[in-house]
């Protein structure tokens, strides 16, 4: 158990190395590729890395047994006394880390049978490699793996035109994969603050990778931007799924607007980066 909670601490440090990284240096840029596997490579490297282990083996040779009078052995039995009513902070800190790690266990597993729930039993429109399902259900567009998610009657056309062109984009891409492992490390390291903005910052990344390429597809990117306020409106949508509704829309539009940074900066970036941290990853979209 003690192994455990040591590997979780070096873990959580280099989620916070990473983010501080991504957070100070890369958020701003529109390496929104680039960024997605940064960040993906900075949770994968923090969940591998701990688990490298360099052990060096000591050889101390014991010293002497002295003889203990009564005085000294009546003074150690009084301290091992004392420690029996100490309290167990080691066991304190595991109860409640478990604890903490159900409770979002069963959150996911509710999230899981939501979207099961909406996606049992609906007619399925397959095109190429996206299977369509058409709900009257008041929820956001979204997509997972495959499927992607809309009510129709709340939208005109041209707006599901690029609401589905935005769904696409993640669904080609796998998007869902990321939000699944983002998840898994907020269940894993739910007590670290840090890692629910990683969360946050790995999921608004992706909304700025679909906007990018469903904008470049889309004749007519103002009326894009305009969807992107109207669907403001539908907060109802599924936890572990990639859903056109997301918040800081504002954001997303300024990204969007925004003049495409030059890739020589990147790795300008990683390199100042790596001198900072002790690592560079050279990646390029």
């Amino acid at each position: 158990m003690e192994a455990l909670l040591i590997y979780i601490a070096k873990s959580t440090g280099l989620v916070i190395l990473f983010f501080c990284a991504y957070h100070f240096l890369l958020r701003k840029e529109t390496f929104f590729n680039s960024n997605r596997w940064f960040l993906l490579i900075g949770l994968i490297t923090s969940a591998v890395l701990p688990l490298a282990v360099y052990t060096k083996i000591i050889w101390v040779t014991p010293a002497p047994i002295r003889n203990l009078n009564m005085n000294q052995i009546a003074s150690i039995q009084n301290s091992q006394t004392e420690k029996i009513f100490e309290i167990n902070w080691f066991i304190i800190a595991t109860t409640i880390y478990f604890i903490g790690f159900l409770v979002l266990m069963i959150k996911l597993a509710m999230d899981f049978y939501s979207l099961h729930s909406i996606l049992r039993g609906k007619k399925i429109q397959q095109q190429a490699d996206f299977k369509f399902i058409d709900t009257t259900e008041n929820i956001a567009p979204f997509s997972y793996f495959e499927y992607i998610v809309y009510n129709s009657s709340m939208y005109t056309d041209s707006e599901l035109k690029n609401i589905i062109e935005h769904e696409k984009v993640h669904s080609d891409q796998n998007h869902t994969v990321d939000v699944l492992v983002s998840r898994f490390f907020c269940l894993i390291f739910w007590f670290n603050p840090v890692i629910w903005l990683y969360k946050k910052a790995i999921t608004q990344n992706l909304e700025f990778i679909a906007d990018k390429e469903a904008a470049e597809k889309i004749a007519d990117k103002k009326a894009y931007q305009y969807t992107l306020l109207k669907i403001t409106t539908h907060e109802s949508c599924v936890a572990i799924t990639n859903h056109f509704y997301q918040s800081l829309i504002k954001k997303r539009i300024v990204m969007l607007n925004k003049n495409q940074s030059k890739k020589k900066k990147f790795l300008e970036i990683l390199r100042s980066d790596s001198g900072a941290y002790g690592f560079c990853f050279v990646i390029s979209d």
